[in-house]
């Protein structure tokens, strides 16, 4: 369940005015990197325009893609605290990817300039690479990721940020997918590190973390379409606080349904534990719940539900209960023109103090693929913050970026 690195990225991977939401690899990376944002599906999204997608270059058995993205954009209001400002945004990028030796690497650079509110510039980098062998009877994944971002005063748990909190974090996934009849196994394996930086002092680095982490995945799929899954993880946690240093354990069981690619369901249920080494123990139920339904060949809706200990996507000393939902609606308006809208409600309860926290966020972007080796992104972007101790803030974001590949 645990995804420890997130980083929030436009559409396209091209860097826009959002707010960061921690640690993102399987929203950032692509396709070709083994190990992370291994979509299930083709989609509205990642499905081949032939006549309109990159051709990159090629060399011996590699496709190598680079691609260029440059934007300007307002934001209304940087971190929830800050003036309001125009932006500019730059995003180079490189994918390697070779498909017969499973292997995948890609690097890229972010940088966000608000123009009135300088103090509110951010820029990061993001490193991956990712190795997948197909055996006979299973197959391997090996993936290590590393990265650098800036959270915003938008994130869970940093809402007295004035400025930007720089977070540097590496992830090294391991997963063995064993297939026997209608029966699959997949163990698998994290170790993550992350340092954030002090809101207090920007200069230092207040909080160092270190997660390790191990799972069983059981599926038992009698037909081609239903399957049982039972789900069973553990992690531990070290922080340079010491007192802060916890256990998770981690049961689910449910039913995961694929019609033919038009529609598709996962339904799982059971309970969590927290051992913190200093308080009480928490067991809280814990729902995972995800929904994927094409109506046309033009049209994609997905939905997706958890509640559960701790935000998934953070690592960090907090600790509370989390409740999300998530919903997308994806439509091709013409060969070359797709339209998304998201929106999502997060809520977090902490444990040891009476605050509650709910961020709501929604936006529309259009997608538009000029010509092979362009692609321009328009996008509009509404974040709120509501607390019950703490001040509200919300920001209206409009970025217009345009990408260039070979």
């Amino acid at each position: 369940m645990r995804r420890l690195l997130t980083l929030a990225i436009s559409a396209g991977l091209a860097f826009s005015a959002q707010p960061a939401v921690a640690l993102e690899l399987d929203q950032l990376l692509p396709i070709g990197i083994a190990g992370f944002n291994a979509a299930p599906n083709v989609t509205i999204l990642t499905r081949k325009h032939p006549q309109y997608d990159s051709l990159g270059i090629r060399w011996d058995g590699w496709e190598i893609n680079p691609e260029l993205s440059l934007g300007a954009g307002y934001d209304s209001n940087p971190s929830g605290i800050a003036s309001a400002s125009a932006t500019l945004n730059a995003t180079p990028s490189l994918l390697l990817h070779d498909t017969a030796l499973g292997f995948g690497a890609y690097a890229a650079a972010q940088f966000q300039n608000y123009m009135q509110s300088p103090a509110q510039n951010t820029h990061g980098y993001t490193l991956a690479l990712g190795e997948g062998l197909l055996l006979p009877h299973n197959s391997l994944v090996l993936a290590l990721a590393r990265l650098r971002t800036q959270e915003t005063g938008f994130t869970l748990d940093n809402f007295s940020a004035t400025r930007p909190v720089t977070l540097t974090g590496t992830e090294f996934r391991a997963s063995d997918k064993y297939t026997t009849g209608m029966l699959t196994l997949t163990p698998e394996f994290t170790y993550a590190t992350a340092i954030t930086q002090s809101l207090a002092n920007p200069a230092s680095a207040s909080l160092a973390a270190t997660n390790i982490g191990g799972g069983l995945t059981f599926t038992f799929t009698p037909d081609a379409i239903t399957s049982l899954v039972m789900r069973l993880h553990a992690s531990n946690w070290r922080f340079s606080q010491p007192g802060q240093n916890a256990n998770d354990y981690t049961a689910l069981i449910g039913l995961s349904n694929d019609a033919e690619h038009l529609w598709s369901f996962r339904l799982l249920g059971g309970a969590a534990a927290r051992r913190p080494s200093i308080g009480t123990s928490q067991v809280v139920p814990v729902l995972e719940a995800a929904a994927s339904w094409m109506p046309t060949p033009l049209t994609s809706l997905d939905f997706s539900a958890a509640h559960e200990i701790e935000d998934p996507e953070r690592l960090d000393a907090a600790s509370y209960t989390l409740s999300e939902a998530k919903l997308s609606l994806a439509h091709e308006l013409r060969r070359n023109i797709i339209i998304t809208a998201t929106a999502s409600a997060t809520q977090a309860k902490y444990f040891h103090n009476p605050l509650s926290e709910t961020l709501l966020t929604s936006g529309v972007t259009l997608t538009w693929r000029l010509n092979r080796q362009f692609r321009l992104v328009t996008a509009y972007d509404f974040n709120d913050r509501q607390a019950n101790l703490l001040r509200a803030a919300n920001e209206h974001v409009v970025t217009f970026t345009l990408t260039w590949a070979p």
